[in-house]
């Protein structure tokens, strides 16, 4: 059995224990006010840094035909996407690449390979060589 005077002893040992472990963490906490303090000071919210908004991409102007009679304008018809790039590759002599596509109407990669898919698909146009229409 332990004695009251053992008792007292591991008592004080576990409290001596416990102090340093909180001198250490004072001087942490020291250290990160320190580094805290070497940090830039912002005043206000208009000094904090800003991301400046993405810019979207310009969409290709929509191609319509307008249907006159008599010299009155009787309806506006959009033109079909399909339609403008199957007209641009007709047109082209030796066959035309996508980015060339690209230039001519203004749409994006993505917009001119699912229309050259359909195209060819349907048979109006056929792969001259990689890459180029016709």
């Amino acid at each position: 059995m332990m004695t009251d005077r053992n008792i007292l002893l591991e008592l004080q040992k576990e409290l001596n224990s416990v102090a340093k472990t909180i001198l250490q963490l004072a001087g942490s906490i020291e250290n990160i006010g320190d580094l805290i303090g070497k940090l830039p000071q912002m005043q206000s919210p208009a000094d904090w840094p800003t991301t400046e908004p993405k810019a979207t991409p310009k969409r290709a102007p929509a191609r319509k035909k307008v249907i006159m009679k008599d010299g009155v304008v009787k309806r506006v018809k959009r033109i079909p996407a399909l339609n403008i790039v199957h007209d641009v590759i007709k047109k082209s002599d030796q066959g035309i690449d996508t980015s060339g596509l690209m230039k001519a109407t203004g749409y994006d990669r993505i917009k001119i390979q699912g229309i050259l898919h359909r195209l060819k698909k349907q048979g109006r146009i056929e792969c001259v060589k990689r890459g180029i229409y016709k």
